[in-house]
């Protein structure tokens, strides 16, 4: 397989843009040459890159590096000589510095006058070798130069959004996006949940927690916020007025918290080992508990199986567990864990697939929602993953990098993205993928809204 990636280069005039202040090293009859080649199909792991410029009757420019972030090659050259001849060669590499893309361009550079060019960067198979033995995969790319948006989002390559700013310049414990868009951060350092609508780009009024916010839980369609505190105290928040109500008290601080339907389930440091609860959510009621139970790291709820799949914690050898909750009588069965008793690595996170036959984890095992007995695995591991249609798509970081790909439904690489910022979460809502990074210098998040 040969990956071609086509994009558009501009060569951009000062002097055509209007009050642009030119660099004091640019000189009359040169022009600054402004790049954007984008990575949607990158399945090289593309980290860097740099790009020149030379000619016969011109002294060489570069290597320049040039940036790669928000899925996109992106960088400037300046003072480049008019005339005929301008040959730009731009080369990628990935993390291990290794060639992995390279490809050049002639063009004829025209005083006060913008020019566009196209270039094509060839896969180093060498370097990138291929893993199927035919196809091609072609991408094109389009230059957006238009005004950035009202919304405060800047568009990048792709129509891909990026929120950020001095309103994300917070860290969070956890995250969750509910079916009507919002999406929920535990900011346990300021004990807050705070809301971002992505229908309006914009934070709604966050929760103020009274205590230490140990704990979140979102209902599904966002009709209530759930907080748990140091001590056991669980607060329930009106998402309408962004007030908040005594929900009800645990026993001992509850360490996770999970809407199950009409109940809440809990899971608290008390009685033997640790404790497994139910609470009405209509009146807090705490209407089943049992302990001998384990601690856990990751949750989800199905309601086709009516179990709690969870990741325990706090013991040797870990394991993937499964607890019968009826999200409608309001009972709660016994606590079930894989046959397998530490034989597979389960780190975080632990996710439901769509049709909830299967949980999968972040070593990309899949065990069945049935039994958890083993069904198979992507080959993969990811710091999070989220499905839409029949395709995957995971995240990870390299370096100070996000890395997406998008796999099909029988885990072959499709293509891969790179965003600026560690990885954090990904979700997929009303055709686009929202994906949160991290800045390492900061701590500043990234959300960046991908059309699918």
């Amino acid at each position: 397989m040969r990956i071609v990636v086509r994009a558009a280069l501009l060569w951009v005039a000062c002097a055509v843009l209007g009050g642009c202040q030119l660099d004091p090293s640019v000189q009359t009859g040169t022009e600054v040459i402004n790049m954007r080649i984008p990575l949607t199909g990158d399945v090289c792991g593309v980290v860097s890159a740099s790009a020149a410029v030379s000619a016969v009757d011109m002294t060489p420019i570069g290597p320049v590096s040039l940036t790669v972030a928000d899925a996109a090659i992106t960088g400037s050259i300046t003072s480049v000589p008019a005339g005929a001849g301008r040959k730009v060669q731009v080369n990628a590499y990935n993390s291990a510095g290794l060639e992995v893309y390279a490809g050049s361009t002639e063009v004829i550079v025209e005083a006060g006058k913008t020019v566009s060019a196209n270039i094509t960067l060839y896969r180093n198979t060498r370097n990138c070798p291929l893993t199927t033995p035919t196809g091609t995969i072609d991408i094109t790319g389009t230059l957006d130069t238009g005004s950035p948006p009202t919304d405060g989002g800047t568009p990048s390559d792709g129509g891909v959004v990026v929120l950020e700013g001095t309103d994300y310049a917070f860290t969070f414990n956890d995250v969750a996006l509910s079916s009507n868009g919002v999406v929920h951060f535990l900011d346990g350092t300021n004990d807050k949940v705070r809301r971002l609508d992505l229908t309006t780009q914009r934070f709604l009024p966050a929760f103020a927690g009274t205590g230490d916010a140990v704990s979140m839980a979102v209902a599904p369609d966002g009709s209530a916020t759930y907080l748990g505190y140091t001590g056991g105290r669980i607060d329930a928040f009106n998402p309408v007025d962004a007030t908040s109500r005594f929900f009800g008290a645990a026993p001992e601080t509850a360490s996770s918290l999970l809407v199950t339907g009409d109940y809440l389930f809990t899971v608290d440091g008390s009685g033997s080992w640790d404790s497994h609860s139910l609470y009405q959510r209509s009146t807090g009621a705490r209407v089943a508990t049992a302990d001998w139970r384990y601690s856990s790291r990751a949750m989800v709820f199905s309601p086709i199986n009516k179990r709690v799949y969870h990741l325990d914690s706090g013991v040797s050898p870990t394991d993937v567990r499964m607890v019968q909750v009826d999200h409608i009588a309001g009972t709660m069965g016994t606590e079930t864990d894989s046959p397998y008793h530490g034989s597979y690595s389960l780190p975080n996170p632990l996710r439901l697939l769509p049709d909830e036959s299967g949980v999968i984890v972040g070593s990309g095992l899949i065990f069945n929602t049935r039994d958890l007995t083993y069904r198979t695995s992507i080959g993969l591991t990811f710091q999070d993953i989220a499905f839409h249609g029949d395709r995957l798509y995971i995240i990870d970081t390299v370096g100070e990098t996000t890395q997406l790909r998008v796999l099909s439904s029988t885990f072959d690489i499709l293509s891969a993205a790179y965003y600026q910022g560690t990885a954090k979460r990904v979700f997929a809502y009303n055709g686009q993928l929202v994906l949160i990074t991290q800045n390492k210098t900061g701590g500043g998040l990234r959300v960046h809204l991908i059309p699918l």
